[in-house]
């Protein structure tokens, strides 16, 4: 069992981001730098020395942790074959592979035996897990049916101008929605931990990431508390954004993997050009027993982007 600490936090209004490792990261380091200079490089400097790992937020419905589902395969054994003729099997099959997020205890089994998709179809045709949109949790998680969740995206036209030729332009920024508790996980020693919950409680007021100042990213602190995961083996699964190292560029490149990638481009709030960067997103894995990352930061700016690796070990 490896201990977590988890922090938990209600939704208030909208986000204009994905709340994930980069934007927490972004957030908190920002308002220790304003709370103290002192704090702020302490902070910095342990998550860049790999000392403090912080993952990015997901769904916690009622007593529930959800967690990214890592990427999914079929099996083509011949019983299964036969079975998937039936298009009924077929469109049960294209629900699982929509699925985002798993509950604490199907992780746990996933990172044991590293189950796929006719092993999830067998588990929801005998009524063991129950698959509702884009969640899927066993039936003693039924108290969730009584929630009408949703983590929903959607886009929110923009509209900026340009101060030599006064032509306006519109653009669309991608926002998220909850009705449901969020959480994140991190792992560092007690004196961060205090850094970061005093960075929070500056956020509340505040908001995290862009576009605070008209309403956006607000929540309430709920606290945190220790979790215990049931992880061993010598594949890594990402519960972060993770941009390897120089050190690890090979060893990424050559290992037995599945993946997703997600290209991170913008601006900084003010007005800087964020060049693209490419990271490996959460439910990723590889078969490697240690991965670390490392945080890039941009040139000619003050903005820094969180590539240290979140993960939890798997068979």
């Amino acid at each position: 069992m490896t201990t977590h600490t988890a922090i938990t936090l209600t939704p208030e209004s909208n986000f204009m981001a994905e709340v994930d490792s980069i934007k927490l990261f972004g957030s908190i380091a920002s308002a220790l730098l304003e709370l103290d200079r002192d704090k702020f490089e302490k902070f910095y400097e342990s998550v860049k020395k790999w000392e403090t790992r912080i993952s990015s937020a997901f769904p916690l419905i009622k007593d529930t942790l959800f967690f990214p589902i890592p990427p999914l395969s079929i099996k083509y054994n011949e019983d299964f074959s036969e079975k998937s003729e039936d298009i009924s099997v077929f469109m049960k099959i294209k629900n699982i592979k929509k699925a985002r997020f798993v509950s604490l205890s199907i992780l746990e089994k996933m990172l044991d035996t590293r189950l796929e998709i006719d092993d999830i179809l067998e588990k929801i045709e005998d009524e063991e897990w129950e698959l509702k949109k884009e969640y899927l949790y066993t039936k003693k998680e039924n108290d969730i049916e009584k929630r009408d969740f949703i983590v929903k995206k959607y886009e929110i036209p923009k509209n900026v101008l340009n101060r030599y030729t006064y032509f306006s332009t519109i653009f669309y920024s991608q926002a998220y929605f909850y009705n449901c508790d969020i959480f994140f996980l991190v792992k560092t020693k007690n004196s961060i931990l205090k850094l970061i919950e005093t960075a929070l409680k500056l956020l509340e007021d505040r908001g995290i990431s862009q576009d605070f100042s008209i309403g956006f990213g607000k929540f309430k602190f709920k606290g945190m508390e220790n979790i215990e995961l049931n992880e061993s083996g010598n594949r890594a699964v990402l519960l972060s954004k993770f941009h390897p190292n120089e050190n690890e560029t090979e060893l990424i490149v050559s290992c037995d993997k599945s993946y997703r990638i997600k290209e991170i481009r913008g601006f900084t709030k003010n007005g800087f050009h964020i060049p693209p960067y490419e990271f490996f997103t959460e439910g990723s894995y590889f078969k490697i027993a240690k991965i670390n990352g490392k945080i890039i930061d941009i040139p000619d700016t003050k903005t820094s982007l969180n590539g240290i690796a979140y993960y939890v070990k798997s068979r």
